[in-house]
């Protein structure tokens, strides 16, 4: 891998991506340092998920690789869908009962997790571009 492929499709998609894969590599990070595991896994099977202790660890590495591997620009395209399928199944399951704002009068409401969607289609977008030779606009 040459340096230059982690600078595509373009510098400011590039950064995006980078930091992005920073921010699920810490996600992850921290639920693993902080062992929260186990209560994740406690939450998802009072939501009704089968299986959820294995669910909670599937989604812990999935984003502290997939994160490792988005930095890199590996997988790129497939780490972006499996995030947000994780982050709408979120916002139907937690955010959306909270309300928009994650401050002021309603804690942990959807505008975070709708702001990360954003950003990881722009990413997919730029990428499945770049992969049919589509040159962007800006």
């Amino acid at each position: 891998m040459s340096i230059d492929n982690l600078f595509k499709p373009t510098y400011s998609i590039a950064a995006l991506r980078m930091m992005m894969g920073v921010v699920f590599i810490l996600h992850a990070g921290v639920r693993v340092y902080n062992n929260t595991l186990p209560g994740f896994g406690e939450f998802l099977h009072d939501k009704g998920f089968p299986f959820s202790f294995y669910l909670a660890w599937a989604v812990t590495l999935f984003e502290l690789v997939g994160g490792i591997l988005m930095f890199l620009r590996f997988f790129v395209r497939i780490f972006c869908i499996g995030e947000m399928i994780i982050l709408i199944t979120g916002i139907v399951i937690v955010h959306s009962e909270n309300g928009w704002s994650i401050i002021e009068r309603s804690l942990n409401g959807i505008e975070y997790s709708l702001v990360l969607i954003t950003i990881l289609t722009a990413i997919f977008i730029a990428e499945r571009k770049a992969a049919r030779n589509i040159t962007p606009l800006l």
